[in-house]
């Protein structure tokens, strides 16, 4: 017989059925993207800076090491990422499609393997039964996955074919595994190694993970008030020899643990920017659905739009008494680590890092916890929706009504928009535009993409180049130019006009010749 603890975390065959839908689903809309012309594929959802891993799996692939451009040795990608997707480099050859169309696997797999874990992160918080509520997809379990399969707010992120799906994936993994040795008091040292070695693929899933070890060493120390200090020690030590591979060779190549992409994105200073940028992505957090767009925005809507969905939030929690429920019901201290790490990373990210640009993915751990307390939440939401009558119910269907045409009208503009885009990213098509000059050297700050198909990209930006990163930490990327003896210099406006006017200073004069959409190319004329 099972007991009633046993009970609470068997899905229920209605929650079995949805939760098999919601699987197939999610791998099939995944496989599905691979299925698009090469200039879809290479356009959306995959990221510029996607192909610098994809370069670098290559390079691997083809054995001239962790490279982008098979002279420098690079540390600016996140290592796990790049190493999975070597196979299919192996198996593609030559035939770079072919291998951008197989990375859809690890999309779909990482999301896949994220929506079953989510339901059982949700059955294992649970203390009581979850599946009272007759509609099955208000169920914590089924919602949560729903969310993480259905939502464009996460895809987007999940499958741009960065490290932050599979990332995602162990992140939430983790947070499975912690339930269930925290809810059964396992005190098996040999469980606990085997939890730190998921965390240390975490870490080398994405490098800041390693403050998540830290907090869950940390937090197992306060819970056992000092008493398990051994087994916080194990955790910690596994997580470390599982990484340890990447930080050696961080050592003895670069002489520093931080990878040169982190040191290229922090060279400027752009607190009031980091501040605007994620003021509104933690605002998108909140509203679990949408994702506002943050470039065309002015700065006081970024503080508004957060300021208003912490104000709902608030008020909403408060009506419903929606702390009371999460304590009673769930075991919400086994999410704290998970709340700590995100606290962490907002205020590294905002206050000692400089790239806001990628605050939306960087603050992925906090859009992963959120969405386990909406789920969590969900039943009580409806229960008190119910309790309601009159006036009041019917208002407030009105505006549920409203809210669920904005959702299904904005997931569906954006997945039509990126996933069945009609024009091609610029970076393809000016990597077309460099492979017809293929002994023309041709340096661009922005050279993921147009690196990936054409050879004869020279990356300025450093994130990839620690020759470059060295010559703009010194505030003189010119004199890099000239010793790389450029022909061209291409990129958007911002970015080319100043290295041409950098190696202007050095005796190198770069005119204007052509453009690209947004790619205004120099060609050296003496």
């Amino acid at each position: 017989m099972f007991s009633s603890r046993n009970k609470t975390l068997l899905f229920s065959p209605v929650e079995r059925r949805a939760l098999r839908i919601l699987l197939i689903v999610t791998l099939i809309s995944r496989l599905a993207l691979a299925l698009r012309p090469e200039w879809q594929i290479v356009t959306r959802p995959y990221s510029e800076d996607s192909f610098y891993i994809f370069t670098v799996a290559g390079h691997i692939a083809h054995g001239d090491g962790i490279t982008a451009d098979g002279v420098h040795t690079t540390n600016g990608i996140q290592p796990l990422i790049a190493f999975v997707y070597v196979p299919f480099f192996l198996i593609a050859g030559a035939n770079k499609l072919l291998a951008l169309r197989l990375c859809f696997i690890v999309v779909a797999l990482c999301d896949t393997l994220s929506v079953l874990f989510l339901a059982k992160l949700l059955k294992q918080l649970a203390r009581s039964k979850t599946d009272d509520e007759k509609i099955v997809w208000f169920h914590p379990p089924i919602a949560a996955a729903a969310l993480w399969a259905l939502l464009y707010p996460i895809i987007t992120h999940t499958a741009n074919g960065l490290e932050t799906g599979l990332y995602s994936m162990l992140i939430i993994a983790s947070m499975y595994v912690y339930a269930t040795l925290r809810n059964a008091n396992n005190k098996n040292l040999l469980h606990w190694a085997g939890f730190g070695a998921l965390l240390g693929l975490t870490v080398l899933a994405r490098i800041d993970a390693v403050f998540l070890v830290i907090v869950f060493a940390l937090i197992e120390i306060i819970r056992s008030k000092g008493k398990e200090v051994v087994r916080a020690s194990i955790l910690s030590l596994t997580a470390l020899i599982v990484s340890s591979p990447w930080w050696i060779y961080n050592y003895i190549i670069f002489h520093g643990l931080m990878p040169q992409s982190g040191t290229s994105e922090s060279l400027a200073s752009v607190l009031v920017e980091n501040l605007a940028r994620g003021s509104i992505v933690i605002g998108d957090i909140l509203s679990v659905f949408f994702i506002l767009p943050n470039y065309e925005l002015p700065v006081w809507f970024h503080f508004a739009w957060m300021a208003l969905l912490v104000a709902i939030v608030v008020i909403v929690a408060k009506k419903i008494g929606a702390t009371t429920y999460l304590r009673t019901g769930f075991d919400v201290l086994a999410l704290s680590p998970l709340l700590l790490f995100s606290t962490v990373l907002i205020i590294f990210y905002v206050f000692f890092f400089s790239a806001p640009h990628f605050l939306p993915r960087y603050f992925q751990p906090p859009r992963i916890l959120w969405i386990v307390i909406f789920s969590a939440a969900l039943p009580l939401l409806v229960s008190r929706f119910r309790q309601w009558q009159g006036k009041r119910r019917r208002l407030l269907r009105a505006l549920l009504w409203v809210g669920a045409v904005c959702v299904i009208g904005f997931g569906l503009d954006r997945y039509i928009y990126y996933f069945t885009i009609s024009t091609p990213s610029e970076f393809y098509t000016f990597a077309k535009w460099a492979n017809e000059r293929p002994h023309d050297r041709i340096g661009m700050d922005q050279s993921g993409t147009a690196g990936f198909f054409a050879p004869n990209v020279v990356n300025l930006d450093g994130k990839v180049n620690v020759d470059a990163l060295n010559a703009k930490k010194a505030g003189d990327i010119g004199a890099y130019v000239v010793t790389r003896n450029l022909d061209y210099i291409a990129d958007w406006r911002e970015f080319s006009s100043v290295i041409a006017a950098s190696a202007s200073r050095h005796g190198a004069k770069f005119e204007i010749v052509d453009s690209v959409g947004r790619v205004i190319i120099y060609k050296k004329t003496q």
